[in-house]
């Protein structure tokens, strides 16, 4: 486990597909902590660390990319609450059934403070989650909405997970005013999924990736 920030902790990597990787994230908070995202069956070693931090309250995914086994290992563990959003339900309940579904309007105590943004278009329950910590940072989590590549930036649309390239401009054009000091995505290319940037820069990014789906989708 890698200490990001005060409350942040980041697990390790975890190879996806040649050149793509991804972590989980812990978030440590008063009223239990929050793992982000997911890990694979073989970390084992992260467990134990996510157990030393005081375990985890809540697991969120962001999308159904992020469903596997794991998903009951961590509950077991933990005695855990799994949320996702529904749209993704049919994909990931195969897996694990979630004991909350996240939204805009979500009112559970577990998730005080964390503004969850329903931004389908990689799938149709991607969301981001945006965090004010108060040690002074603000954390954007992008799941596989927008994702860092190398010195760029990427977004993916594949119909066999009911991807929307329509849907998805429309999310990336709400997301252009959610900008934070740390941005953290699922599934990434390059050195790292965590980016620290200025508000114009995350502007920059979005509209790059806005322009280019418009381009190959004609949407």
């Amino acid at each position: 486990m890698k200490q990001l920030e005060a409350d942040l902790w980041q697990t390790s990597k975890r190879r996806l597909l040649d050149g793509v990787h991804s972590h989980a994230y812990v978030l440590t908070r008063p009223q239990g902590n929050l793992l982000i995202y997911n890990l694979g069956e073989d970390q084992q070693d992260d467990l134990d660390a996510i157990e030393r931090l005081g375990g985890v309250a809540v697991q969120v995914l962001s999308h159904r990319d992020e469903s596997g086994p794991a998903l009951e290992q961590i509950r077991e563990r933990f005695s855990s609450r799994l949320a996702y959003h529904e749209a993704d339900d049919h994909a990931i309940r195969g897996d694990a059934e979630a004991d909350l579904h996240v939204s805009a309007e979500c009112a559970d105590p577990a998730l005080e403070g964390i503004d969850v943004l329903h931004t389908p278009g990689h799938t149709p329950g991607s969301v981001c989650l945006r965090y004010e910590s108060p040690h002074g940072k603000s954390y954007l989590f992008t799941g596989d909405t927008i994702v860092p590549n190398g010195a760029s930036w990427a977004t993916g649309v594949y119909p066999e997970i009911e991807g929307d390239a329509s849907a998805l401009v429309e999310s990336l054009t709400r997301l252009r005013d959610q900008s934070a000091d740390l941005v953290i995505s699922s599934a990434y290319g390059g050195d790292s999924g965590y980016v620290e940037l200025t508000p114009d820069a995350w502007r920059d990014a979005i509209d790059g990736r806005i322009e280019s789906l418009r381009k190959r989708f004609n949407c």
